[in-house]
C-alpha cells in the first residue's frame, strides 16, 4: 500500500503562513468550470482575516527586531557589522510580509464584494 511522504517543515511552514493553496485557478478551462471555480474561491475567502492576522503579528514582531538591531549596532560598536546586517535581513522581510499584507487584503476585498 503506497504511503504519501510527511510534509517537511518548509512545506508546513508554507501552508501555515501562505494561503494561496487554498484558492484554484479561474483562468482556466470552460466558463462553468471558471465559474465554479470562482464560487470555490469566494466561499475560501472566510480563512484570509486569519492569514492576515498571522502576518501582522509576525510583521510587527520583524519591525521590533529591526529597531532592537539598530539599538544594539549603536551600543555594541565592535559587532556593528552583524547588527547592520540583522538589521537589514528584518527590514527586508517586514517589507515582504507588509506587500504580502496588502495582497490579502485585495483578495479579500475582491472576493467579498466583487460579484
Amino acid at each position: 500500500m503506497p504511503t504519501t511522504p510527511e510534509p517537511g517543515l518548509l512545506q508546513l511552514l508554507y501552508l501555515y503562513f501562505i494561503p494561496y493553496w487554498l484558492f484554484r485557478d479561474v483562468t482556466h478551462g470552460d466558463q462553468m468550470l471558471r465559474e465554479q471555480n470562482y464560487r470555490y474561491n469566494r466561499e475560501q475567502r472566510k480563512y484570509l482575516p486569519g492569514y492576515l492576522l498571522k502576518w501582522a503579528i509576525l510583521c510587527t514582531l520583524l519591525l521590533a527586531s529591526h529597531q532592537l538591531a539598530k539599538e544594539l549596532a549603536v551600543l555594541v560598536p565592535d559587532w556593528d557589522q552583524l547588527f547592520h546586517l540583522w538589521t537589514l535581513f528584518s527590514g527586508i522581510s517586514f517589507s515582504v510580509g507588509f506587500v504580502l499584507m496588502s495582497n490579502i487584503m485585495v483578495a479579500w476585498g475582491f472576493l467579498a464584494f466583487m460579484h
